[in-house]
């Protein structure tokens, strides 16, 4: 296998192999897949697999055990990509993920040896091939970043449509008061995430349904999950897994019995979760949100990827599809039964597509607006003659409710282009958003596909205040950044009286005073040359807004 030897066995320390971010590893017979990481974050997908060898036999109760299952959990294997493209995203860094592409009918990799592979050598060899390359990944995350957080993803077919969270606590556990839960210190030495509990400030309750734990977290991004605040724990009569007994792969890889890797099992409910493209790349893009606030507490940094000064130019497209867009600038969401489309005609790999819509029924296209200024606004469709000849293109400010401009279009053409719908100045900055909806007495199907979104000029007291936005992260002292501030201020009121040259004056001044703090060792290049460059466009676009 490809880094053959990355581990022995389980609870022993493993040295870190080089591995390249974002690149795909295999086993010698490719059963298992291993994309290579470098956040301090690792997902794996044991049941997703499809791929069924002759030369290994099926499994059975007969076989392998009266408690044999076979079941594969439905899209598990897609989920886990669509995450690491959904942290990418946010980041610029990519999560460990490892993937046993084999079916569970042939391998159930989150069990014991003996039940997993029920005797063949060749499913031996896969489960052992399928743990290393985990632990291989865990001893990056420890190499590079001292601890990490390890996630197993499975698909359960329980009526209550949730997301069950498993730290190897029973049920009649988690039913406990908090009380009683932190009086008990068994209770948290037997939890996947022991380590960061015991060195953390908060009760263990708290972390595990209180207000920062990660089931409230995800709740509160519109994923119901158990235990959390809003649902502390199933009731007597709901099934619940909890990542343990018989599961193996959350004993193993978290930190009940010690080590900074701690972790969870996440069951993750089909509808809104795996059942469409959508729903896989929405909760993805959820999980990439929620995990970096959910980690901090326990010294886990993932930050979010540098963000230039905007410019000129500068686009964002707002796709159907959450994973392919930034989630710090763009976002999708709908209200209505939308279900998946595929047309040539499509910007993307899909489109969504509602056949019945209401007034009630809508797709948002939501933006996020860096600064005041003027942005150019066009949106795609598939044309197709059974869509609907009235769709109603509402653009909003970015609080939210206040209409800029309405437009009715006809999606029975125009289809395959962007269709533009002018230029709007917005004056907040913040998360802004297109609405497309029916309009009323209208029929016919409506298409969402994609919006762009393009800044087409800042005003020169606009480029100003990105200005103090920049110095308000540059490591100065507040005397040094209140004289800055002071020079963007004397700027701005001027260029905000009409005098242009008075503003350039003063924005020459700031540019001088910041090269003068490098100079000084204030301020190192790295830190002072963006600053400066941002500066001098704003003094080129005012001459340029102005005809000089």
């Amino acid at each position: 296998m490809a880094g053959a030897g990355l581990s022995p066995a389980a609870g022993q320390e493993t040295e870190a192999e080089a591995f390249v971010p974002g690149t795909s590893y295999f086993d010698e017979n490719g059963y298992t897949e291993y994309v290579a990481g470098n956040l301090p974050v690792i997902f794996t997908a044991p049941h997703g697999g499809s791929l069924t060898p002759e030369d290994i036999p099926a499994r059975t109760s007969a076989t392998c055990g009266p408690k044999t299952v076979t079941q594969t959990d439905l899209n598990t294997q897609d989920l886990a990509r669509q995450i690491q493209q959904a942290f990418f995203a946010k980041t610029g860094k990519y999560p460990h993920v490892v993937i046993n592409r084999l079916a569970r009918s042939r391998l159930d990799a989150n069990r014991d040896i003996g039940a997993a592979a029920c005797g063949n050598p060749s499913a031996e060899q896969a489960w052992h091939d399928y743990h290393k390359f985990i632990d291989a990944a865990k001893a990056d995350v420890r190499a590079e970043f001292g601890r990490g957080w390890y996630t197993d993803l499975h698909g359960h077919g329980h009526a209550v449509q949730r997301l069950e969270l498993g730290y190897q606590l029973t049920p009649e556990t988690l039913r406990l008061s908090d009380a009683e839960l932190d009086a008990a210190p068994a209770y948290e030495q037997a939890a996947s995430f022991r380590t960061f509990s015991e060195e953390s400030p908060l009760p263990f309750s708290a972390l595990l349904r209180g207000p920062t734990a990660l089931g409230t977290y995800l709740a509160d991004a519109g994923y119901p999950s158990v235990p959390s605040r809003q649902d502390p724990a199933p009731q007597v009569d709901e099934p619940y897994f909890t990542g343990a007994d018989p599961g193996y792969n959350t004993p193993r890889h978290g930190c009940a019995n010690g080590g900074h890797i701690c972790g969870v099992q996440i069951e993750t409910h089909y509808d809104g979760v795996r059942r469409t493209l959508t729903d896989r790349s929405n909760f993805a893009t959820a999980l990439a949100d929620v995990y970096p606030d959910f980690l901090a507490q326990f010294g886990i940094r993932i930050e979010p990827k540098a963000q230039t000064p905007p410019a000129p130019g500068d686009e964002v497209i707002v796709d159907n599809l959450n994973s392919f867009n930034d989630p710090a600038k763009a976002r999708f969401a709908t209200s209505g039964s939308w279900v998946d489309g595929n047309n040539s005609q499509s910007h993307g790999l899909n489109f969504r597509l509602l056949s019945n819509p209401s007034a009630k029924d809508t797709a948002e296209f939501r933006f996020h607006v860096p600064t005041p200024g003027s942005y150019a606004i066009d949106a795609w469709w598939p044309a197709q003659s059974g869509r609907s000849g009235n769709v109603v293109y509402q653009i909003h400010e970015a609080d939210g409710s206040t209409a800029l401009a309405e437009s009715v279009r006809d999606q029975r053409v125009d289809g395959a282009r962007w269709n533009p719908f002018g230029v709007h100045h917005f004056s907040k900055a913040g998360w802004a958003k297109v609405v497309v909806a029916q309009s009323p007495g209208s029929t016919g199907s409506l298409a969402a596909d994609a919006v762009r979104v393009t800044l087409t000029h800042l005003t020169p007291s606009e480029g100003v205040a990105v200005l103090a936005g920049l110095v308000g992260e540059l490591p100065v002292t507040a005397g040094n950044a209140q004289a800055l501030n002071a020079k963007l201020d004397a700027a701005s009121a001027r260029f905000g009286r009409g005098n242009v040259e008075a503003g350039k004056k003063q924005l020459g001044a700031f540019i001088n005073q910041v090269m003068a703090f490098e100079r000084e060792g204030s301020l190192s290049a790295g830190q002072a040359r963006p600053v400066v460059e941002y500066a001098e466009r704003v003094i080129r676009d005012a001459d340029r807004q102005t005809g000089q």
